[in-house]
């Protein structure tokens, strides 16, 4: 009985394992294959209104929720916000209106960016 439990549970352990495994695979090629077709754009814009980390966040959080936003970073202490996006499934006008909409003003694109 002590050696059905124990291969029960290697039976168990190695399926979860395989199942992770191929979770993560997918994931991994879903990603190469977006960021082979997709025309991605890195822009870091001026942004006034930001005082803390909440309000970094608050970009965040509302700028990730537009469809081919790679990744958004924020500084409150310096005044910008950094965007990697992919220009065919989203737009910078699109970026500017959603810190528009989350309460922050985006006076102009960092030069050099």
């Amino acid at each position: 009985m002590k050696i059905l439990n124990k291969l029960f549970i290697v039976l168990t352990a190695s399926a979860l394992l395989l199942a992770c495994n191929q979770n993560k695979a997918a994931k991994e090629s879903k990603a190469d294959t977006t960021a082979v077709e997709g025309n991605w754009i890195e822009v870091v814009l001026d942004v006034d209104g930001m005082t803390c980390d909440g309000c970094e966040n608050a970009i965040k959080a509302g700028v990730e929720n537009l469809d081919g936003i790679a990744s958004v970073e924020s500084s409150h202490e310096e005044g910008w916000t950094k965007v990697k996006f992919d220009a065919n499934q989203t737009s910078l006008e699109e970026i500017e209106g959603k810190i528009t909409e989350t309460g922050y003003t985006v006076v102009g694109e960092k030069k050099g960016s």
